[in-house]
């Protein structure tokens, strides 16, 4: 350790500095996305895969198969209770089901919900089950009890009832999702391979086109009588939500004297048909929504055919899209493996990259003009999060969706309650085929501008600014950390772009850098932390007050700096014999703070005369003592020291001149009212 002044220290009291937080963040990583796998090695084996991609781009993944480990009345609920004690102890996001939702793979959780039955005025789900309905929120929502009255497993009670049907009262569903859930329903390992290499693909090096820029949205007609077009929703999310953001083409069929208004080139619209919706779809879009009515084999309308489960299976191109369905039971996953949302995630190469869509009946109220309630809700409030919440990845586009729904004011200002079977369904109901982490393009991705312009010094703290090589900024970007020694670290930049990060204190260290995020190719580049040896300067220093006594608190307000790694800790050694001992003081900055200003106080200190040193410390282990002879400090007795003795002298001489008062008062008065006493009255 240096000194700038003559005066020699023995340090050894002094701590070392605690790396354990910074060690912790590039050694132990928490885990952020977790993949379900059946247990059978031909699924583990594909589900590692893309857990080796993630865990190169810098979304910390691990594969899990082992949930039979787990407390459970069924498979269900170990996998949930499995998820549960990794998102309490890690940073769990992302939750991917690799595998379809049979009972010997992934199975899906069933919930008592009537709704048909109680609303459906004598019609009937179209798969056939009327009281107990599919979902996977029930994986996502983590905080609800899901069966507080316990007779999930009864013949005639259920999971996730409604206050109605729950003994207690208790809506037994938190509707707040914890995770985000996302499922490849694969049968075999081949088929989630499929959508492995998709996925992949898509992220890692996907066919760059202009599609990636295009959406693709049709509008049918839902009823005749009373007219119901949902070409005022495709509409509404067009010129509201997709305008600014992508090129797009509606396709509208229209009953009422409703007459979409015509978009600004280069976006097309025209009248919908069988025939141009699937011409469309080959033509490439990278995102596409369908407003119909449905079944697991086709969209349609009141005036016929929209798009088939054929359709689906002849598409052609390399340019996967995420399709928001908004009709009833398209996406049946759990006894269909010909639905259309499963045909279309299972595609090699093309169809879906992520399929949300109904896995049965679903709702919407007639003459809903603020499209507020039900399907029309979920969905305008799904693009409504995708555009101008700018929550790209589909699995957090969606879910939000659904919390952003019941926060609406249909919900706290109008009559919509989770209270209704109905609301439950449809909340319940919409699931993500599909890899939830995944970011959508908008627009063709471009490499990233290279943010290393500076060099870096080992224990720095840094900021970079991440832009495309337009200079375009890029919000929530990623920015990834692997070293030959098994480090790794993932930081996240803020809205500006700007992501914060400190190195190991580890000099000549080279790291290999990845950055992705949204509308970005995957680049790469590596940076190598240079040693600091400079010391730290004292810049400032000030002792409040500055004539201080026993009773004050002392404040030293200190800046200090260091250009490099920063300054780690700040001393203040307090001595009355010239340091042969000494107390000391000490304060640190945060981790992810460039501190130079600190403040140590020291509290009543005894009377006497003291020096007193400052330390400075960077994140480097170069340390520095401030002395000089200035640095002095003189605590006065307290006045009480001197009068107290005095005080004491004239207390007492107070006190006898007092007493003698008073003694001779009463022989005064004796002498005077003796008779009382004397019965004789004699004079003493």
């Amino acid at each position: 350790m240096s000194s700038n002044g003559s005066t020699e220290v023995d340090i050894s009291l002094i701590p070392e500095i605690n790396y354990n937080s910074l060690n912790d963040l590039w050694y132990n990583p928490k885990i952020e996305m977790l993949i379900i796998s059946p247990n059978r090695s031909d699924f583990i084996d594909e589900s590692n895969r893309l857990m080796e991609w993630k865990n190169k781009k810098g979304v910390k993944t691990i594969v899990l198969s082992n949930f039979s480990l787990y407390e459970g009345r069924d498979d269900a609920e170990k996998i949930r209770n499995m998820i549960k004690s990794y998102y309490e102890k890690e940073n769990i996001r992302w939750v991917l089901l690799a595998g379809d939702a049979q009972e010997d793979l992934i199975p899906i959780r069933k919930v008592y919900n009537p709704d048909v039955l109680l609303y459906g005025d004598g019609q009937s789900e179209a798969i056939p089950g009327e009281n107990y309905k599919p979902t996977d929120f029930y994986y996502a929502d983590l905080t609800g009890s899901w069966d507080s009255d316990g007779d999930g497993e009864e013949e005639d009670g259920g999971w996730g009832e409604s206050p109605r049907d729950n003994l207690y009262g208790l809506d037994e569903i938190s509707w707040i999702p914890e995770v985000y859930v996302g499922r490849f329903p694969a049968d075999t390992a081949s088929e989630l391979g499929d959508m492995v290499n998709k996925t992949i693909k898509y992220e890692k090096n996907p066919d760059i086109g202009d599609w990636m820029n295009r959406m693709l949205l049709a509008g049918g007609v839902s009823d005749l009588s009373p007219l119901e077009d949902e070409a005022v929703l495709t509409t509404h999310i067009w010129s509201n939500y997709a305008l600014n953001e992508m090129e797009f083409t509606h396709l509208h069929r229209t009953a009422s004297p409703y007459d979409p208004p015509i978009p600004p080139e280069p976006n097309s619209q025209e009248g919908l048909t069988n025939t141009n919706i699937r011409t469309e779809m080959n033509f490439g879009y990278s995102t596409v929504m369908v407003a119909s009515h449905g079944f697991y084999t086709y969209f349609q309308d009141a005036y016929g055919s929209i798009f088939t489960d054929n359709q689906a299976k002849g598409l052609t191109n390399d340019m996967p899209f995420l399709f928001y369905g908004d009709a009833c039971t398209t996406s049946s996953y759990d006894v269909n493996d010909d639905s259309i949302g499963e045909i279309l995630i299972k595609q090699p190469n093309t169809g879906a990259i992520g399929s949300i869509g109904a896995l049965r009946v679903t709702w919407y109220f007639e003459g809903d003009t603020n499209l507020e309630m039900l399907n029309r809700g979920n969905a305008k409030l799904f693009w409504k999060e995708f555009f101008v919440n700018e929550k790209f990845q589909q699995g957090k586009a969606l879910y939000d969706s659904k919390v952003a729904y019941i926060n609406s004011d249909y919900y706290t200002k109008g009559f919509g309650s989770t209270i209704y079977d109905f609301e439950r369904k449809n909340l319940l109901t919409y699931n993500l085929l599909g890899d939830p982490e995944v970011d959508v393009y908008t627009n063709i991705p471009q490499q990233v501008l290279n943010p290393f312009n500076e060099n870096l010094y080992e224990g720095q703290l840094a900021s970079i600014t991440i832009q495309d090589i337009h200079n375009k900024i890029i919000p929530n970007a990623r920015v990834h950390f692997t070293s030959s020694d098994g480090k790794f670290s993932t930081v996240y930049a803020d809205s500006n772009g700007i992501a914060n990060f400190r190195l190991p204190a580890v000099a000549n260290e080279t790291y290999n850098v990845t950055i992705t995020g949204h509308n970005l190719i995957p680049t790469y580049f590596n940076i190598t932390a240079l040693p600091d040896t400079t010391q730290p300067e004292l810049i400032g220093l000030e002792c409040i007050p500055k004539n201080p006594i026993s009773s004050d608190t002392i404040y030293f307000n200190i800046e200090t700096s260091d250009n490099y790694s920063g300054i780690n800790s700040v001393f203040l050694l307090l001595s009355d014999d010239n340091f042969e001992n000494y107390v000391y003081y000490s304060t640190s900055s945060d981790l992810f703070d460039n501190q130079n200003e600190f403040t140590i106080n020291i509290d009543k200190v005894k009377p006497g005369e003291y020096s007193y040193c400052i330390i400075s410390r960077d994140y480097a282990n170069n340390s520095i003592i401030f002395h000089d002879n200035g640095f002095k400090l003189t605590i006065p007795k307290p006045i009480t020291d001197y009068i107290l003795p005095v005080s004491l002298i004239l207390i007492i001489g107070f006190t006898g001149l007092s007493i003698f008062q008073i003694v001779e008062g009463i022989k005064k008065a004796t002498r005077i009212f003796g008779y009382k006493d004397n019965p004789n009255n004699q004079p003493d």
